[in-house]
Formats: C-alpha cells, structure tokens, sequence
C-alpha cells in the first residue's frame, strides 16, 4: 500500500458481495480497505477511523444504507460515498443529492468492478 493510500469502507450484508470487492480493490496499491456487515457496525468503524469513501449497500440489516449516508456525513466522518445496491427501483432521494451525490455514483448488482474503482477515483480526485 503506498503512502498516500484512501481509506475505503465497503458496506455490505451479503458477506461474499463484500469480499469479492474488498478483494478486487485489494488488487491496487493505492486504498487501505475495510469491511462491514451492518450500518451500526460501519458507524462504529468510521467513529475510530474516519474514511476517505465509503461504498455502501442499500438494503442493511437494522439501519439502511441511506441513513447510515446521511449519519456518516453529518458527522464528517465520510464526505463520499457509492451506493452499491441491487434495488433496481433506487433513485437518488433530494437528502442524498444534497450531500454531494450523483447518479454516476449508483451501481446495480451484480456490477463492473473496475467501473466501481473508475468511480472511485474520479470521487477521490474531486476531493483534491
């Protein structure tokens, strides 16, 4: 991992949905990567350490994707996020475009990987 890597939090219930993106992401050199199965359990990780992006699930067991958005941003501890879903149905609700986010940054399952990471670094330079 190079000095200057972004911190990722991917944010999924489905365990291997998960893993098989923490693992293709793991492929560059240029994010340190975290993991997490619930909404509750990502605001605990982000509370300890803030992250870069966070790529997120919508469907959640307890919180859902789009409030744990709305929580993380409010309390700056994540100021980008992807959404990562399989609700074909999901638009950008007026709470989620406020905080920055576009329809570039809505992927449906099952999904491109390397789209994914193109996204990503597009949201981290337009962070620089």
């Amino acid at each position: 991992m190079s000095e200057a890597a972004k911190s990722i939090l991917v944010i999924d219930d489905e365990e291997r949905v998960r893993e098989l993106l923490l693992e293709y992401l793991s492929e560059f050199d240029e994010f340190e990567l975290h993991g997490s199965g619930s909404g509750e359990e990502a605001l605990e990780v982000i509370r300890s350490r803030p992250m870069s992006l966070c790529v997120v699930d919508l469907r959640l067991p307890g919180m859902d994707g789009a409030c744990f958005i709305e929580k993380a941003a409010a309390l700056g501890l994540c100021a980008r996020f992807i959404v990562h879903t399989g609700s074909v149905d999901f638009s950008l609700s007026r709470s989620l475009q406020q905080l920055g986010m576009m329809p570039e940054d809505v992927f449906y399952k099952p999904v491109n990987a390397a789209d994914v990471v193109a996204r990503i670094r597009q949201r981290l330079q337009m962070a620089e």
